[in-house]
């Protein structure tokens, strides 16, 4: 991997920092997961948010930077059941898409984008599928990742 601008440098610690704090929320979420379906999807997920950690990781070593470290802890809220840890999901998952939709948008290197593009498209279809699964419409964003 080339060298990257600072502003790619900064988008891609910042994709790294949520997909850390995604992890950490799934690690909650699949405390009240009370449906095996959910636990699955929970597991499921972990393992892609781990690979795309590890990945971006990889990358900032590649140029030459010191990857984000993760937080101990992370201020969520108060979750208390399935429904309210699915909803912290979704915003986990939200979070990730703005993360690497910014890789996107300022990385050259077609490998980094490749991988932004990959993170970009699981985070918005796991967000999909935690807001079909709490019935909440619209389940699909017109524009996955575009800063509100």
């Amino acid at each position: 991997m080339s060298e990257l601008s600072d502003q790619a440098a900064q988008a891609l610690g910042d994709a790294l920092g949520a997909e850390h704090a995604a992890l950490w929320v799934h690690g909650l979420a699949n405390a009240f997961a009370g449906e095996a379906r959910v636990r699955g999807a929970i597991e499921e997920a972990t393992d892609q948010h781990l690979r795309l950690r590890d990945q971006a990781e990889q990358a900032m070593r590649q140029a030459g930077l010191t990857p984000t470290p993760a937080q101990p802890a992370y201020a969520v809220g108060d979750v208390g059941d399935q429904k309210q840890a699915i909803e912290l999901l979704i915003t986990a998952e939200s979070d990730c898409q703005v993360g690497w939709r910014s890789v996107l948008d300022n990385a050259e290197d077609p490998g980094l984008r490749r991988l932004a593009l990959d993170g970009l498209t699981t985070s918005a279809t796991r967000a999909t599928r935690w807001r079909l699964t709490v019935g909440k419409q619209p389940a699909v964003e017109n524009f996955p990742g575009q800063p509100s």
